[in-house]
């Protein structure tokens, strides 16, 4: 019984790695390789901008990174290494930012979870419909999680931009003042953040592009196609032996019946 019991587990657990070849494996490997992209790249955007005072020869630096908590990142005089400020009061980039980082890092594991599902499950997956149901409802729900989100982190990018470039924190500090001369020495870097957004905008395209090839394993398209297939079948049958027409027959008595007048 056990032997038995075993067999069936190992055969319902085939390793099927060609499915890597089908457009179904091949996006969810790519959702995960684009998912570390993204929030990978929205954590390393740490960057400083610096300018110097108009009184003496100190600078004062301002730096921020992930959670781009500017309301708590401080603005640092150099030489006394003291708080001067914060860069700002407004902390309106931490939540899109944490709420970014927490899609990708999700979708990244439900992209492995989903391959591993399909290597080693793939037979359970394509007999029970609950699989591809789960899998496509998912699928259409971190959809909408990655446009929400890239869209709210493409706000908060912008924000971090306006509230941590020169002139902002110029004129944030209290020891520049509109008569005094604060020079910048070392603008922020954008680029990383930039970027994320861009990868949480092509991670939606993926998500959503792997809703139809997920919907195909659901019973709803499969009656569907099933359905059509039948009806194309006894359009073709239809087709090649038409009905015979009785009307227009005539009994071989009445044709070669003599006529008398």
């Amino acid at each position: 019984m056990e032997s038995i019991q075993s067999r069936l587990s190992l055969s319902a657990m085939a390793v099927n790695l060609r499915i890597f070849t089908e457009p179904r494996g091949l996006i969810r490997a790519l959702q995960f390789i684009f998912a570390i992209f993204a929030f990978a790249i929205a954590c390393s955007g740490s960057s400083s901008a610096t300018f110097s005072l108009a009184k003496g020869n100190d600078s004062i630096q301002a730096s921020w990174s992930y959670p781009y908590d500017l309301k708590n990142s401080p603005m640092i005089i150099n030489s006394t290494n003291n708080l001067q400020q914060t860069i700002s009061d407004s902390n309106s980039a931490k939540p899109s930012a944490e709420f970014f980082v927490f899609i990708g890092v999700t979708s990244m594991l439900l992209s492995l979870a989903f391959c591993i599902i399909y290597i080693f499950f793939d037979r359970p997956y394509r007999n029970d419909w609950r699989f591809s149901m789960i899998d496509f409802v998912i699928t259409i729900i971190w959809s909408i999680f990655w446009i929400a989100g890239s869209a709210a982190w493409a706000k908060g990018v912008s924000d971090i931009r306006s509230q941590t470039s020169l002139n902002a924190l110029v004129n944030r500090s209290a020891l520049c003042d509109p008569i005094s001369d604060c020079k910048a020495i070392q603008a922020g870097s954008y680029g990383s953040i930039i970027s994320s957004v861009i990868f949480g905008f092509l991670n939606f395209v993926l998500w959503l592009g792997s809703a139809w090839f997920v919907f195909k394993e659901t019973k709803f398209f499969k009656s569907r196609t099933e359905q059509q297939q039948q009806q194309q079948q006894q359009s073709q049958q239809s087709q090649a032996f038409p009905p015979t027409s009785f009307s227009n027959m005539s009994s071989p008595t009445m044709e070669h019946e003599p006529q008398f007048r």
